[in-house]
């Protein structure tokens, strides 16, 4: 069994509730020689108290910085990381206890310098009670030049959209200069990873959920409204079509519709979702700037509906009724 050491890099900011259980299932693990470097991004609560009392053990490194934000605490990370592989895990979720050991062991036995893993997607009400958890996997445990046509799927894009469900080997990402891109939200996990698939030959996959992503009712990224996020999107399906190029997908244009009409869902959602200082014709130029983008229009007619109300989607799009759509979200929010 592998004695090399894994940095863990966990960015905290403001999630004093959920922090500790973050912090034990790490110290928790099965697998020991581990550096778990905690990065204070500015928070504003008692978060970093509430983990202090786990200081005594020497694997536990506290850094303090102003806040910068995601990227930038995962950057500052990686740049005091002394082990061999690194892992980013997000501050108010929690793995399962032998999740290093299988990462490392995965990893070495493929000689590969990254594996990624399913999830557990865990629902919450609003008062962090589990209403359910569903366990999300790859079909196949490995994507290559060989099988890439087939197994290259809209759910292996979502897995490959999370820096939390991968590992990763130090020396690739450096060697790379692979870093997460400063001041950018959403998507700035599949832009790195976009960027570290594009230097691999394979993707290794472990077919076990490993990883718990807690799903509630309010995230620190949908309560306020971001009047960027439709370009954030248009970056990121812009780097996932490189990737697709340079992996030669035969179907990329499917994958990307389903990514952008994603996009589109979520920005269309959070338009309404919460108040904001946007008037009501506002609010309609933003859902009709998505739907009239050159680049939607170019993908629609690849996009394939899983549901009735996929279908519709693709009819309002495709037909450019952005009153439509706005009336419809006004009845449902």
């Amino acid at each position: 069994m592998s004695t090399k050491l894994i940095s863990i890099i966990l960015p905290v900011y403001n999630v004093e509730n959920y922090i500790e259980k973050a912090v034990l299932s790490v110290l928790k693990q099965t697998y020991v020689n581990f550096e778990l470097l905690i990065i204070n991004d500015g928070t504003k609560d008692n978060s970093i108290q509430k983990i202090e009392k786990y200081a005594s053990d020497s694997r536990l490194k506290i850094f303090h910085k102003e806040n910068g934000g995601l990227s930038d605490a995962r950057n500052f990370g990686l740049e005091r990381v002394q082990g061999d592989y690194v892992y980013f895990m997000d501050s108010d979720d929690w793995i399962e206890p032998n999740l290093l050991t299988l990462c490392i062991d995965k990893i070495e036995k493929e000689n590969a310098n990254v594996v990624v893993f399913g999830y557990f997607l865990d629902t919450e009400d609003k008062n962090g009670n589990l209403i359910s958890s569903k366990p999300i996997i790859h079909e196949s445990e490995v994507v290559n030049h060989e099988n890439r046509n087939e197994s290259v799927t809209n759910n292996t894009i979502g897995l490959l959209g999370y820096a939390w469900n991968k590992f990763y080997a130090t020396n690739f990402l450096k060697q790379h200069t692979i870093k997460f891109e400063k001041g950018v939200s959403l998507v700035e996990d599949i832009l790195f990873n976009a960027s570290v698939f594009s230097s691999v030959n394979s993707i290794h996959f472990i077919n076990k959920p490993l990883y718990h992503y807690a799903n509630r009712p309010i995230t620190t990224l949908i309560k306020t409204f971001h009047a960027n996020s439709f370009d954030l999107y248009l970056k990121k399906n812009e780097s996932l079509k490189k990737l697709f190029k340079k992996w030669e997908i035969d179907h990329y244009n499917e994958l990307l519709a389903s990514s952008l009409l994603l996009g589109i869902r979520y920005c269309a959602n959070n338009l309404f979702a919460f108040k904001n200082d946007l008037t009501e014709k506002q609010k309609y130029n933003h859902l009709k700037a998505m739907i009239v983008h050159p680049e939607t229009q170019r993908l629609i007619p690849f996009y394939k509906p899983n549901s009735k109300i996929d279908s519709i989607y693709k009819t309002i799009i495709s037909q450019k009724r952005a009153l439509l759509l706005y009336l419809i979200l006004k009845i449902i929010k």
